[in-house]
């Protein structure tokens, strides 16, 4: 399967292999004669590990991606940051994230494979 966006390939997937929805920070590119992904896997970010350290160096808004997304993901989401955020304010130097949080966030996860972004990725 080839991902085009404006009619430009961006990735290509062997039979049964996995696909992302086609973005261009998610798309495989040659790189030193080899093809990987320049700026991000293709995985859904989960913050919640990040959310005493993001409150702390006084971040006051988190963006949600929703769009075309359900509203049984959006309540779902939402809810569960909710309730990670009160934590959080309740108590964040003893916060830790719930495993039915992650579980949750991983469900609605692009196969299933989630990532705390530039904090887990090792920079080439």
């Amino acid at each position: 399967m080839d991902a085009r966006l404006s009619g430009i390939l961006i990735d290509r997937y062997e039979p049964g292999e996995p696909a992302a929805y086609p973005t261009l920070c998610k798309g495989r590119f040659e790189i030193d004669g080899q093809a990987d992904h320049a700026l991000e896997e293709p995985t859904s970010l989960n913050a919640i590990g990040l959310l005493p350290r993001l409150a702390e160096m006084g971040v006051s808004a988190i963006k949600i991606e929703g769009r075309q997304r359900s509203p049984s993901y959006v309540t779902q989401v939402v809810s569960t940051l909710r309730a990670a955020l009160d934590s959080v304010h309740a108590d964040a130097a003893r916060f830790s994230p719930r495993p039915e949080w992650n579980a949750l966030l991983a469900r609605h996860a692009e196969g299933s494979q989630v990532t705390q972004g530039a904090f887990e990725r090792p920079w080439k």
